[in-house]
């Protein structure tokens, strides 16, 4: 399903949760990842932020809950019941798990990798049975946290699915960041053994567990919306962005994301939700570098052309205006921003990287010249700071997962479309209601 691009280009009204409103987040939240954005925002509004985990693994890769010590750390009001998604650790009829099917392939052996995928399909029911079961009882212990007048928020942030066999991100390293004798196509990858699984693994973790929270949450949306409450959902996407090119926004995306194609099934779930009467949407958020996202070489190129967006959309924004002077003191004393601009111009111009910009096309697989193009993007352009390790990319990652909040929190009341696009302008836009 080609999906069609639907840009928000006005912010949303203000919001309608009060102080007492709950917020529950799926999936466990790390530092440095889009979902702080809203916790933040609800935080403020004075609603109740129910957090969870996807558990640990004992020494044994026995799935566990939190122990008193690690939830002290945490600091954090947790139901203790390990979400974890997935399947790769899960025992097929045989006791073989699908990470034992790629025990001892060497690195130089990556594409050559037999899986049997019988066994594969196995052990996804397993792990799909188990993660239902694990669910349940999360919403068993969440429903007796929530106060009867409370509107609710489900805020969707799994995401991922690497198998956990060794065999595999030194694999991926070569697709997302191979360079000479070390690049591997990544269309070679996912049509391999080794790649299908990852795709399935991708769906599980990714996409359906969109649909275990909307079905296994529907006793406490009924009886929630019987009160006279609303409860709605959103959850996080990646389908490319708009950027702005020469004053003009335009649509691009990173590549290779392999993921993509689960964050497409996200979508559809959505869709087939919102078509139902749930109230949900997937917010396909701009890239930003989290902690996961360093395995993607050069994501954080498309992270620069936030600085014209603002510049365009919040010019004389006392707030917008301290970001732009913030982001232009980290760069050497002969450049500034319009050399920034200049040069992610003419890179998104480019005849190469216009070819890995074509939407109908998405998720695109990589190329050699694309990613020899992308590198020296990168490298051109942290190359322009006074310290490789203090980049104006952090400092916009943030004003994008905070604009996003702001946004879905606010749209999340009364979504208008199962499925939108957060662009730069957008971004820029929420980023100039600050005072």
């Amino acid at each position: 399903m080609i999906a069609q691009f639907k840009p928000m280009r006005q912010t949303p009204t203000k919001d309608q949760y009060k102080k007492g409103d709950v917020l529950v987040v799926f999936g466990e939240l790390f530092n440095r990842g889009y979902a702080n954005g809203i916790v933040e925002e609800a935080q403020k509004a004075g609603m109740k932020v129910i957090f969870s985990t996807v558990g640990r693994r004992d020494e044994n890769e026995k799935l566990r809950a939190l122990t008193p010590q690690e939830l002290i750390e945490k600091s954090q009001s947790i139901i203790n019941v390990p979400l974890e998604a997935g399947f790769d650790l899960e025992p097929a009829k045989s006791g073989r798990r699908p990470v034992d099917q790629l025990q001892g392939l060497k690195l130089s052996e990556w594409n050559k990798g037999k899986i049997n995928f019988d066994e594969i399909e196995q052990s996804r029911a397993a792990g799909i049975e188990s993660f239902r079961r694990r669910v349940a009882e999360f919403m068993h212990e969440l429903e007796k946290q929530i106060p009867p007048q409370s509107n609710i928020l489900f805020v969707h942030t799994m995401a991922g699915g690497v198998p956990r066999a060794k065999i595999v991100m030194p694999a991926m390293n070569r697709v997302f960041k191979g360079a000479g004798d070390r690049y591997a196509s990544s269309e070679e990858f996912w049509n391999t053994d080794m790649g299908r699984f990852c795709a399935a693994s991708f769906e599980e973790v990714t996409g359906n567990t969109l649909h275990h929270l909307i079905d296994l949450s529907q006793g406490i949306r009924e009886r929630s919306e019987r009160a006279g409450n609303h409860v709605s959902y959103v959850a996080y996407g990646y389908h490319g962005t708009d950027v702005l090119v020469s004053g003009k926004y335009q649509w691009q995306s990173y590549a290779p994301y392999l993921q993509g194609f689960s964050k497409i099934q996200l979508e559809n779930i959505a869709r087939e939700a919102f078509s139902q009467g749930v109230k949900v949407s997937v917010f396909n958020a701009p890239e930003i570098l989290t902690n996961s996202s360093s395995i993607f070489l050069g994501v954080e190129v498309s992270l620069y052309p936030l600085v014209g967006a603002l510049q365009k959309e919040g010019g004389g924004n006392h707030a917008v205006e301290q970001i732009l002077k913030d982001c232009g003191q980290l760069l050497n004393t002969d450049h500034n921003l319009d050399d920034i601009m200049s040069y992610t111009d003419r890179y998104f111009k480019s005849e190469v990287i216009q070819k890995w910009s074509q939407f109908e096309h998405w998720p695109q697989h990589n190329g050699l010249e694309q990613m020899n193009q992308m590198r020296d993007a990168s490298s051109f352009l942290i190359g322009l700071h006074k310290d490789p390790k203090h980049l104006m990319t952090s400092l916009l990652s943030e004003v994008v997962f905070r604009a996003c909040g702001e946004i879905m929190l606010a749209e999340s009341w009364s979504p208008r479309e199962p499925v939108w696009w957060l662009g730069h302008d957008i971004i820029a836009k929420q980023s100039a209601t600050q005072k």
